[in-house]
C-alpha cells in the first residue's frame, strides 16, 4: 500500500527529522510538492537553511526576517535548520523547495540525480577558523609541527581546509601533525579546553565568542590562504524555480537588503544578529566585522571551480559537473 504524507503532515515531519538531526533520506532522489502556498499576498511556507544557528553565513536571514525585509517582498517563510550541506539539499529535494545550503553538496547532489540548482551565492570565503588555548605557546600555523589539530569528520568542509592550509604553509598532515577527527565545532572546543588536543577547528561566530571570553586564541583562518571560494550558496529544486521564480526574486531582494544592512550599519545589523542567535552584542558586533565583505549573492567563475576541485579532490564528485544544468545565474535578475 502507498502511503503519502498530506501536506501539513509532510511540514510537521520535515521539522521533526531536522530536530532530530537531519533526513534520513540517503541517496533520496524523488521529489515532493515544495512545502509552501502561494497567492496574491506572496509566499508562504519553509526554507531550509544549514547551520542557522550556529555559522555566521546565516546572518542576512535572520536579519531579512527581523527586519522586516521578507515581509515587505510578501514572504512568510519559517526558517528550518539542518546540521549539515548534504541534509539540508534532501530535505529541499524532499519538499521543502528551496534555501540554502554548503555548495559542496548541491554539486554531489546533482551528480545523484537530484532535481536541484544553485542560483546564487550567499557566503564567498571559507568558513573554518583554528584556534588554541589563550595561553598556548602556539601562535602561528608554522608552530602545529608535532601537535594535534581537531577536525570534524573525514571528508568535512574542515578536514578539507585543515589538510589544505597546512600544506600551503608546508606542513603535512599525518607525517607532520596529526588530524583528530572530534566532530561538531563545540566538540571540538571541548576536547581543545581538556587538552586532548593543541589546535581546533572552529567557525564564526563561534571563534568570536569563545575568544571575547579570554579562553582561546584564532591562530589561522582559512581564507588567509584561500581566496575563491563559495562557502555557501541558494539553491532549490529545478520545479521550484519554474513555479516560484517571482518568490525566488524577491527573496533575493529581500536578502540583499539584509546584506546591505551589514555593509552600511553594522552596529544595527549585529544588534538584530546578536539577538536572534543569543550572543553578546559585541561578539555579533565583531563576527559581522570580520564578515562583513563576503557576503553576496553573485558568483565568479573561479569561486565554482574552486569548489568543484575541492569536491573532486576530495573524491566527493566523480566527475565535471555540467554547470551550465546546474548553476543558474538568471534566476535573481
Amino acid at each position: 500500500m502507498e502511503f503519502k504524507l498530506s501536506h501539513m503532515d509532510r511540514r510537521g515531519f520535515m521539522r521533526l527529522s531536522a530536530a532530530a538531526g537531519g533526513l534520513a533520506l540517503l541517496g533520496a532522489t524523488t521529489s515532493c510538492a515544495p512545502s509552501g502556498s502561494t497567492g496574491k499576498a506572496g509566499f508562504s511556507g519553509d526554507v531550509a537553511v544549514t547551520g542557522l544557528a550556529s555559522l555566521i553565513h546565516s546572518a542576512p536571514f535572520f536579519i531579512a526576517q527581523a527586519a522586516g525585509y521578507y515581509e515587505e517582498e510578501g514572504l512568510s517563510l519559517e526558517h528550518i535548520q539542518f546540521p549539515g550541506g548534504l541534509d539540508t539539499v534532501r530535505g529541499i529535494d524532499s519538499g521543502i523547495g528551496f534555501g540554502t545550503s554548503s555548495t559542496i553538496p548541491v554539486f554531489i547532489a546533482a551528480e545523484k540525480g537530484m532535481d536541484v540548482k544553485i542560483f546564487g551565492n550567499v557566503y564567498t570565503s571559507p568558513s573554518v577558523d583554528f584556534i588554541a588555548p589563550a595561553g598556548s605557546s602556539i601562535t602561528s600555523i608554522e608552530d602545529v609541527r608535532g601537535k594535534k589539530v581537531a577536525v570534524s569528520t573525514p571528508g568535512s568542509n574542515s578536514t578539507y581546509f585543515a589538510e589544505r592550509t597546512l600544506r600551503e604553509a608546508g606542513i603535512i598532515p599525518g607525517k607532520d601533525v596529526e588530524l583528530v577527527s572530534v566532530g561538531s565545532a563545540s566538540d571540538s572546543w571541548t576536547v581543545l579546553s581538556q587538552g586532548v588536543v593543541d589546535v581546533a577547528w572552529t567557525a564564526s561566530p563561534l571563534s568570536e565568542k569563545i575568544a571575547n571570553e579570554s579562553e582561546s586564541k584564532i591562530i589561522w583562518r582559512s581564507r588567509d590562504y584561500v581566496t575563491d571560494w563559495s562557502d555557501t550558496c541558494l539553491c532549490a529544486t529545478g520545479a521550484f524555480i519554474d513555479e516560484n521564480a517571482e518568490v525566488l526574486k524577491g527573496w533575493g531582494r529581500a536578502l540583499k537588503k539584509g546584506i546591505d544592512l551589514i555593509a552600511t550599519d553594522l552596529e544595527k545589523a549585529a544588534a538584530i544578529y546578536a539577538k536572534a542567535i543569543d550572543y553578546e552584542a559585541e561578539v555579533a558586533f565583531e563576527a559581522l566585522k570580520n564578515s562583513q565583505s563576503f557576503y553576496s549573492l553573485d558568483f565568479t567563475d573561479a569561486q565554482l571551480q574552486s569548489v568543484v576541485a575541492a569536491g573532486l579532490d576530495q573524491g566527493q564528485l566523480t566527475r565535471e559537473p555540467d554547470m551550465d544544468a546546474i548553476v543558474l545565474k538568471n534566476v535573481l535578475s
